[in-house]
């Protein structure tokens, strides 16, 4: 039973489990709305975690409340931002997309990192800085960067890179954490992740948008909430615990490659040489920037 303490057990399954929200989010299209499934999973997740951590709650907020904040913008950006904008973009793309443009992530971190916190940027950062959004380029144009001269570019697409740089924003804020637990921390920015979600909610209730979840809708939003809000992020903590930060952060690499090979078994998507090609080029741009990190 050793190896389901496994560091690297751990993390590959929390890849695995964060491409089952690309997956899912792409299934849900027609059967649940984009805003109402971020409201319904943070309120789960919310609760799930207020039981779990509900002895840690007290004593971090007397830490938590003195950098309110920074704890708010972090839970709109890197929660409420991220899952709404990544939700809207699957009504507009395909999942193999949405998982290739994530795979992109480490960039816009190290261009983030360098504007807030000063952080310098080799050469070789650059170098993996501008392959991987060669990679994005190549997958919004669909292969055909003469459509990007006529910006005839998928909206999916482009809003799944504004979801990869709200939570590029929040990761890069999280060097600025304070000392409390992981998970008790997650559980503070739950509540604001809920919170932050009621105006969405209200607009694409009171716009007519609103889907009430079909009977898929509701099995789709039970692998939403156990699976990548609640699981991943789990088995992710332990591992950091374990190997560290900066070893678990490479992990996530296999978020794009599972989310490809998933859509492809599960929805059906179609693998054409454009995305095995930008995938390829964002494992070579995030080498070099990773390799000097090393």
């Amino acid at each position: 039973m050793k190896i389901f303490y496994n560091a690297h057990f751990l993390l590959t399954f929390t890849s695995l489990f964060w491409a089952f929200n690309t997956i899912a989010g792409r299934a849900a299209v027609g059967e649940v709305s984009p805003l109402l499934i971020v409201s319904v999973r943070w309120f789960f997740v919310s609760l799930i975690l207020t039981v779990i951590c509900r002895k840690e709650l007290i004593n971090s907020w007397i830490t938590l409340r003195k950098r309110l904040k920074w704890l708010i913008i972090m839970g709109l950006f890197g929660f409420t931002g991220f899952n709404s904008s990544y939700y809207i973009a699957a009504h507009d793309t395909i999942a193999i997309n949405l998982g290739i443009v994530q795979g992109t992530m480490p960039a816009f971190i190290i261009i983030i990192a360098r504007i807030w916190l000063k952080e310098e940027i080799k050469l070789i950062h650059l170098c993996g800085v501008l392959i991987t959004f060669i990679a994005v380029l190549l997958v919004v144009s669909a292969g055909d960067f003469k459509s990007l001269l006529s910006f005839m570019l998928n909206k999916g697409d482009v809003i799944m890179i504004l979801a990869c740089t709200l939570y590029a924003v929040y990761a890069v804020g999280l060097r600025k954490k304070p000392k409390i637990g992981a998970l008790t921390l997650l559980t503070f920015f739950s509540y604001v992740a809920f919170l932050g979600s009621i105006p969405g909610l209200l607009y694409e209730t009171l716009s007519g948008n609103i889907i009430p979840p079909s009977n898929k809708g509701i099995i789709i939003l039970a692998v939403i909430i156990i699976f990548p809000s609640f699981l991943a992020q789990i088995f992710f903590m332990k591992g950091v615990e374990k190997i560290g930060p900066a070893r678990s952060g490479l992990y996530t690499n296999l978020v794009p490659v599972f989310s490809s090979l998933l859509a492809v078994v599960f929805l059906g998507e179609v693998f054409k040489i454009y995305h095995l090609i930008s995938l390829a080029l964002i494992f070579v741009g995030i080498y070099l920037f990773e390799y000097k990190q090393k």
